[in-house]
């Protein structure tokens, strides 16, 4: 207490700002505001060199692809070449090749259908002759089909033997498929059937009735029909009646045999 004035005393004691040295409101404001950019500006500086470095690394390692790439293209770029090369070569033969059968098979057929055309008009020799050549010159199905042709048309000119003899010729090709073969058998017994030798045309027949043989029962038909040749009646009587129930037998061969069966009689 000072004079006796303890307020005068106090006010002495308390400054009438506290913590003078402080900024006030408004200066602490733009004090934090300024270091607040400070720290936005810093940040900025570090995103943009990060950035930088991000970029230079990324410039690096395309570099090294590069120059990986350019030396596998250096070491192997060659053989890759080579590669491509033989895959456009070996696309354009096989289309040619298509191409080139295409046109063969066309010119085949053409002349397959002028040399029918013959025989038609009755040009049997020209027939015989067109068809031969064919079957020696073709390299598609048509050459097979031109010698069966050419057997027929000699047949038709009356030349049972020069008919036989192409069909015998046909049978014993090992380069001809083995149905056509068998088929080739089955024709030179049917042209044997009125008057060829009994012991020929079962030594032919043989492989034909077999079960796994593609012309089966036309086989067992034309034994049938050698057993009513030769008398054998009651042998041809169980062959057609065994053709005639046979489920698996072609149905008009079924319905000859039925008719064979019912002219021989019970």
């Amino acid at each position: 207490m000072l004079n006796g004035r303890p307020s005068d005393d106090i006010g002495l004691l308390i400054p009438s700002t506290p913590f003078p040295s402080l900024p006030k409101a408004g200066a602490q404001a733009r004090l934090a505001d300024f270091f607040k950019r400070r720290n936005n500006r810093k940040l900025r500086r570090q995103g943009t060199e990060c950035a930088r470095v991000a970029d230079i690394f990324q410039e690096v390692d395309e570099d090294i692809r590069r120059d990986k790439a350019v030396a596998l293209w250096r070491k192997y770029g060659s053989y890759a070449v080579i590669a491509c090369v033989a895959i456009v070569i070996g696309t354009a033969g096989r289309v040619g090749w298509r191409e080139y059968k295409a046109a063969q098979q066309a010119e085949e057929s053409g002349r397959y259908v002028m040399a029918a055309q013959l025989l038609e008009k009755g040009d049997t020799a020209g027939a015989i002759s067109s068809f031969q050549s064919l079957a020696n010159e073709a390299s598609t199905g048509y050459g097979a089909i031109a010698r069966f042709q050419s057997a027929g048309a000699r047949v038709k000119a009356g030349d049972k033997d020069g008919g036989l003899a192409v069909y015998d010729q046909i049978a014993a090709d090992s380069s001809m498929d083995p149905i056509f073969r068998s088929l080739a058998q089955l024709q030179a017994v049917m042209l044997l059937i009125d008057d060829g030798a009994v012991d020929d045309l079962n030594r032919r027949l043989a492989p034909l009735i077999a079960d796994d043989s593609a012309w089966r029962y036309s086989a067992l038909e034309m034994q049938a029909v050698l057993k009513h040749r030769e008398g054998d009646t009651a042998g041809a009587r169980a062959a057609f009646e065994a053709l005639s129930v046979d489920a698996s037998a072609p149905p008009g061969m079924r319905g000859r045999a039925a008719q064979m069966l019912a002219a021989l009689g019970s």
